[in-house]
């Protein structure tokens, strides 16, 4: 049983002085808390839960308190002069987070009891000012610039300044008329910062203290341990540096608008759990900035009005993303020998993972063995590729096979009306994003099927296909193409309004959510969030039914 109970408080003033109305002041203010409370209770005579020495069962108690506030003010000042017209504006913000977890576990007699607590603080602090300027109505610059403070960091590197700068130039401007109704270019340059890389004390020298049941014995004497964590005391904002260069077009009396846009991302000091030289520090891993990335990529936007009529009307929308993404550092050092971070925990075993950051490779990149197969196509189990040639299948034959990103994002929508009838539907498509299915991995095996306390278990359906007898995790034959075009909604509605007296609005309609998948992944869903399948419940396809009325 759980018990929360929630306060949220917000508050706005907006200003404007009579003697001065191109200025205007504002203060935004917000209060989030919550206190939960609960329990976890088994009885002893559940099977899972039975201890001989202690009679089992559980008996556990917990509560949380948060707090987040948040205060915010800022003057906004916007001015004409002839044909230049300026819009600045310059704030302040202070942010505030709260935590404090308690918590007591034991088993129903009271025997094996752990208590734990844990606190945490954290404030931020900006200061910030922007300025648009825009000349004759064909020239514009914004100017940008935050100074941003955490206390996450230690007082010498808590402070970051991100400044941002955008130019854009209208070549051409025919208000919407005309073969090239419009045109304009775009340039970009911006920094942004991020500091919420996980744990609040990460440049502080800290010491954990032991668990209860996890104390040193001399004697009939039981010590509380206290390990020491490691730290970097200079660890700092991990920063994003963003380029761009855009073409915004109108054609056709605006009929087919759009714009198409480069941009190169590069992030620099991404947080990294990396060894560290004997003798350096109280332990063998820390977070330290040391990662660098890099994106580049092709976005294209298309509207197209393609048919306009009195009755009929037909708007289309389609956007397509090409994306390349590359880490460039993980060391403090140059270091060839150095694989990379594995991450990607799988279902399995125990501490299995798929997947590898390393140098000059995507982000998340697959880390598997070459599967070898037989004539008939079908994998050998346990039979993998040498792929280094020193005659023996290990480690160092892992490989790196493609990424769970796609090559390019695809998106669409449109809106067609008729009469009365108007239907609408949006949908989108990955390409060439990769999946880990863990599902067929983990179940399709034989020696799932019958379980060591004696009953039988299911099995995935590839089994008989694949005819192993124990697990494969590492094979390559896991890692499949999960490309897929999804529609994500259809609506079909009728507009009842004119023909009902005293009635402003009267409108029926008709929704599909989630109505098609076209995709030649294995399992149920390719749309896997970190690229690694290992969850069988699939999306709801959901009918809507419903009327809109206005009198």
């Amino acid at each position: 049983q759980s018990n929360v109970k929630r306060l949220l408080l917000n508050g706005s003033i907006d200003y404007r002085l009579e003697s001065l109305p191109e200025l205007r002041f504002n203060l935004n203010m917000g209060y989030d808390y919550s206190k939960g409370e609960g329990t976890v209770n088994v009885p002893g005579n559940a099977s899972f839960a039975y201890d001989a020495q202690t009679g089992g069962g559980v008996k556990n108690e917990y509560s949380q308190e948060k707090k987040n506030e948040l205060l915010e003010f800022y003057m906004n000042y916007v001015k004409e002069f002839d044909d230049l017209k300026l819009d600045a504006m310059a704030g302040y913000s202070w942010q505030r987070f709260f935590f404090s977890d308690n918590f007591i576990n034991s088993d129903i007699a009271g025997i094996d009891v752990t208590e734990g607590d844990s606190k945490g603080e954290l404030f931020l602090l900006s200061l910030y000012g922007r300025m648009n300027l825009t000349y004759a109505d064909r020239y514009l610059l914004t100017l940008t610039l935050r100074r941003d403070g955490t206390s996450r960091f230690s007082p010498d590197s808590r402070w970051g300044l991100f400044p941002a700068a955008a130019l854009g130039v209208k070549l051409i401007d025919n208000n919407g008329v005309g073969s090239i109704s419009n045109l304009k270019l775009r340039l970009g340059y911006g920094v942004t910062g991020q500091q919420d890389v996980g744990g609040y004390y990460l440049y502080l020298p800290r010491y954990l203290a032991s668990f209860d049941n996890a104390r040193y014995q001399f004697g009939n004497e039981f010590i509380t341990t206290l390990r020491p964590e490691g730290y970097d005391y200079n660890i700092k904002w991990e920063e994003t540096t963003t380029y761009n260069a855009a073409l915004d077009f109108g054609f056709m009396d605006d009929r087919l608008t759009g714009s198409l846009e480069y941009y190169l991302r590069k992030t620099k000091d991404l947080i990294n759990f990396i060894p560290v030289p004997a003798g350096t520090n109280l332990t063998n891993f820390i977070n330290t900035n040391v990662g660098d990335l890099e994106n580049r990529g092709v976005e294209l936007s298309l509207n197209a009005n393609i048919l306009k009529a009195a009755d009929l009307v037909w708007d289309f929308g389609f956007n397509a993303t090409y994306n390349k993404n590359k880490i460039t550092r993980l060391t403090a050092s140059d270091d060839p020998n150095y694989q990379g971070v594995l991450v990607g925990g799988i279902s399995g075993a125990v501490g299995n993972t798929i997947q590898i950051h390393s140098v000059g490779y995507p982000a998340n990149s697959f880390y598997v063995y070459e599967q070898v197969y037989d004539a008939n196509g079908v994998p050998i189990e346990g039979l993998y590729v040498d792929r280094n040639g020193d005659g023996q299948v290990n480690n160092e034959d892992l490989y790196r096979l493609e990424k769970p990103a796609p090559d390019v994002f695809l998106g669409f929508n449109s809106y067609l009306r008729y009469g009365n009838f108007d239907l609408t539907f949006a949908g989108r498509a990955n390409i060439n994003n990769y999946v880990y299915n863990n599902v067929q991995s983990n179940g399709a095996s034989y020696n799932n099927l019958y379980h060591p306390t004696g009953y039988l278990g299911n099995v995935n359906k590839v089994a008989t296909e694949l005819d192993f007898v124990n697990p494969q995790y590492f094979s390559d034959h896991f890692v499949q193409n999960g490309s897929f075009l999804r529609l994500d909604h259809i609506t079909l509605g009728y507009d009842f309004s004119s023909m009902v007296e005293k009635v402003s609005l009267l409108k029926f309609y008709i929704t599909m959510q989630n109505p098609v998948l076209i995709t030649n992944y294995d399992g149920i869903d390719p749309e896997v969030f970190g690229g690694i399948d290992n969850n069988v419940y699939p999306r709801s396809r959901t009918f809507l039914f419903g009327v809109n009325a206005g009198f």
